[in-house]
């Protein structure tokens, strides 16, 4: 039997929400995904891209907790401000490295938070982000891009429509 070896990678992102009029609404951001691995060969007039809509999420930098992490990226990849409400839930990833073809396995813990205002910094990443939105909870299900994505928007919606039930009932 062979010997396998895990790299586990560690990220953390947020689900960020604001209410307006009633409605709560999820800021997604878009980024470039190629479509291709290795050299673009494009055609003329053809794009070797596509956009893709997700939740803003990183690396943490050494020492740096889950949640200091998950606000950072989200100040640094859709230029907000945001508080911690709660964890609201983690996705695992499983691929190989591109280079030594060893299995990966990538944990994002994810945390609800709540708009507080914008923010103007430099962005420096791998991945280019070109831009960002406010959805509501159907719109922004239907264009994420990743399952697993769409699963936890639904739970922290869930949450977010139980919370402001009680709230009312009170």
């Amino acid at each position: 039997m062979g010997k396998e070896y895990y790299y586990n990678e560690r990220s953390a992102g947020g689900l960020v929400f604001k209410v307006k009029s009633g409605q709560i609404y999820w800021l997604l951001i878009k980024v470039v995904k190629r479509l291709k691995k290795g050299p673009v060969k494009a055609k003329r007039g053809q794009n070797n891209q596509r956009y893709i809509y997700k939740l803003p999420k990183g690396h943490l930098n050494p020492g740096e907790y889950l949640k200091t992490a998950a606000l950072r990226e989200v100040a640094e990849e859709a230029k907000v401000e945001a508080k911690i409400i709660k964890k609201i839930g983690s996705n695992d990833y499983v691929f190989k490295d591109a280079i030594t073809k060893e299995k990966l396995i990538k944990k994002v813990t994810f945390f609800l938070m709540e708009y507080k205002d914008e923010v103007k910094n430099a962005y420096s990443d791998a991945e280019k982000i070109v831009g960002r939105v406010w959805l509501d909870t159907n719109l922004a299900i239907k264009k994420l891009a990743y399952e697993s994505e769409k699963i936890i928007i639904k739970k922290a919606n869930a949450f977010l429509q139980y919370e402001r039930r009680s709230t009312k009932s009170n």
